[in-house]
């Protein structure tokens, strides 16, 4: 970093680069608050402006850019950096990015979205292409007119799971349901059918019927 002898701030440019012919010029950036900084330049530290159209924010021994307007020195440009700090785009306020007609790319090895209140995403299509995605999320809620899932292999787990639906239909080839505890269910009328063998099987089995009790088979074997 440059050494500047003490008591040669400047708010105001030397006499040198008061010259017009003196800018733009380069300088070496000691220090910044905020838009406030103050540059080294030809051996003077001067208060100087970040301009709002450097959005590279610039860091301590940046080589910088500066320019004079209306008596004030601005930054404009970050010419070079000799530390590892990464670049930042800076504003003060809001920043739009906006392309008319074409796209915007975004390509890093990693990219980090973090916002403070609300992240917003609105598209008439999104594609996500990944091959793990995790969502660690404390609540979740999904409104939407239809949802398709098609997986290989789908595992659920949870303490409490509950569905509403006006009709449930499962489809599949097989199905297996082991429960430990009780299993309950209750409805207005049940109508189970087996094309082959139905087998119902327990330590002590009640059929409780309130007017009648029929089985109707060819064949009837009890005991």
């Amino acid at each position: 970093m440059t050494a500047i002898p003490l008591g040669t701030v400047r708010d105001t440019p030397s006499e040198p680069l008061s010259r017009a012919d003196a800018w733009p010029a380069s300088a070496i950036l000691i220090v910044r608050q905020g838009r406030d900084a103050q540059v080294a330049c030809d051996g003077v530290v001067c208060s100087a402006r970040i301009a709002f159209g450097c959005l590279v924010q610039p860091e301590p021994d940046d080589h910088v850019l500066i320019g004079l307007a209306d008596g004030t020195i601005w930054i404009t440009a970050v010419l070079e950096r000799h530390s590892d700090i990464p670049p930042r785009l800076w504003a003060d306020g809001d920043l739009g990015i906006v392309s008319a007609h074409g796209a915007i790319a975004l390509s890093a090895r990693t990219v980090d979205i973090d916002a403070g209140a609300k992240t917003r995403i609105a598209a008439p299509e999104i594609d996500l292409h990944a091959g793990v995605a995790r969502f660690v999320l404390d609540e979740l809620l999904q409104v939407g007119r239809r949802a398709s899932w098609y997986v290989s292999r789908l595992r659920s787990m949870g303490e409490l799971v509950e569905t509403f639906a006006e009709h449930l239909l499962t489809r599949a080839k097989r199905g297996s349901r082991f429960i430990e505890g009780s299993d309950q269910m209750r409805a207005g009328d049940i109508d189970h059918r087996a094309g082959g063998t139905l087998q119902l099987q327990a330590e002590a089995a009640f059929i409780t019927a309130d007017t009648v009790v029929r089985v109707d088979a060819d064949q009837i074997h009890m005991g």
